[in-house]
């Protein structure tokens, strides 16, 4: 087995440079996931869209993990197929206990 030899430490530019590539992809995922959802389920995007308020708050409580679903994201229980847990969290977020009844 050869010699592994050592990798040099990244220089901070090139960490500094990675992290802004990774934070944009990471946005630009957000937007696609609520673009997603505004496709397959419109009612629910649009739900989702006046109970939270705008585009950029909708898209990222699409993609933060909730108690709700036992710290799983809406997107996670959206690519599992369950739209009606989605959906229970969003009438629940808008309406309150009320829904629950």
């Amino acid at each position: 087995m050869p010699n592994a030899q050592p990798q040099p430490s990244p220089t901070f530019a090139a960490l500094s440079s990675e992290l802004t590539r990774l934070h944009d992809a990471r946005e630009a995922a957000i937007g696609r996931a609520l673009d997603t959802l505004e496709t397959s389920h419109p009612p629910l995007a649009q739900l989702m869209l006046c109970c939270i308020g705008d585009r950029q708050r909708a898209a990222r409580w699409l993609v933060m993990p909730q108690r709700a679903f036992a710290g799983r994201s809406a997107c996670d229980m959206l690519a599992d197929g369950d739209v009606d847990a989605v959906w229970d969290q969003v009438v629940y977020k808008e309406f309150g206990a009320v829904a629950a009844l």
